[in-house]
This record gives C-alpha cells, structure tokens and sequence, in this order.
C-alpha cells in the first residue's frame, strides 16, 4: 500500500512538472514570437534593410529605383557599381539626416549596402540607427575619440559598424554585405555612380 501511495505521489509530481514545464515554454515561445514581430515592424518601416543581399537588381529597383540605370553591358563581371542617395528617404523615422545611402551592384546582383556619415556636427547618427534598427554596438563607440569597427553579423549576413580618421575628420560607416559579395565591394574595381534622385533633406 505504501508503495502505491508513493508511486501515486511520483507520478503527480511528474505531471505537475511537465504541466510547469509546458506552461515555461510556451511562455518563452510567446515572447520571442513577440520579438520577432517587434524586430519585423521596426526593419519594415526602413526600407533599406528590406532588400537581401544578393536580389537582382529587378526586383531591388522597387527600393532603390536609382540603381535601374544599372547595366551589365558596361559594367560586366569585372567591374562593380556604387550608386549614393540621400539614407533617410529610404528610412522613415530614422537619424539618418546627414548620412548617405550607398548600395554598390554585381553582376547584376545587390553586393553591399552602406550607410556613411562624414559630418562633423552630426556624429553618432549611424550609431543611433543601428542601435535602433540592428543590435546595440556598444556604448563606447559613441565616444568621440573611438575608432575601430564592432562585428554585428548575423549568419551570413555580415554587418559592421565602425568609426575611422580621415585628417582631422571622423568618418561613422555601416556596411552590410555577405560572404560570397565581400570582395565585390572594396577595391579598385569599384566604380563610384553618384547620383542624388531627390531634393536633399538637409536643405529643408
């Protein structure tokens, strides 16, 4: 009779820790879907995080329409292109007011997008967006005497944020690209394409 009882004992507490158990995950379930959706509303309302790395330009063109004068007649397999804009009409709701867009092209294919601020009035704004919109990089590169790049890669999709010195100017970039397009993105055979498609925003 002991026995029952202490096997009944042991199996009420098994189900009542796998009912604990169930309630814990589903709990921890709940709140990444929560995450998940909060990371998706922020990123869709930023235009240029929504295009992958590696999108023929076809389909890119709905987001960066000034890349549509892209052609692989003159640029080849060789050769990429980098085309500039204005970052915050392609990010509503951003700091981006004094950064340039840069999305550099391949074969036809999306290879990098960068975010540059070299102005000296406006630091940290790049900082502040991929804090925002990305993952934190950490409070000492807000400092101003910081140099240096924080490696924000996801998978691969490699992501870096950094500061660099240029004379007495302080350049803040981000640069998103993968592994296969790295080398298509630095270097010599990349053909600078400035265009600005709109009124700038910093004269309003």
């Amino acid at each position: 009779m002991l026995g029952q009882i202490e096997h009944k004992l042991f199996i009420n507490c098994v189900e009542k820790f796998s009912q604990l158990f169930k309630f814990i995950c589903v709990k921890k379930i709940y709140f990444y879907i929560i995450l998940l959706l909060f990371i998706f509303n922020k990123s869709f309302a930023c235009q240029l995080l929504n295009v992958p790395i590696g999108s023929n330009v076809s389909s890119a063109v709905s987001t960066f329409e000034f890349i549509d004068a892209y052609s692989t007649d003159v640029y080849g397999d060789e050769f990429s292109a980098k085309y500039q804009d204005y970052a915050q009409d392609y990010c509503e709701g951003s700091s981006l007011e004094n950064s340039d867009l840069e999305v550099i092209v391949y074969n036809s294919k999306i290879a990098g997008i960068n975010l540059v601020n070299s102005h000296s009035n406006s630091k940290n704004e790049i900082y502040e967006f991929v804090k925002n919109f990305i993952s934190d990089p950490g409070s000492e590169t807000k400092n101003n005497n910081w140099t240096g790049y924080k490696n924000l890669s996801i998978g691969d999709l490699l992501i870096f944020y950094g500061k660099t010195k240029i004379a007495n100017d302080t350049i803040e970039y981000l640069e998103i690209t993968s592994p296969e397009m790295l080398d298509f993105t630095v270097g010599e055979r990349v053909m600078n394409c400035l265009l600005y498609t709109s009124p700038s925003p910093r004269d309003s």
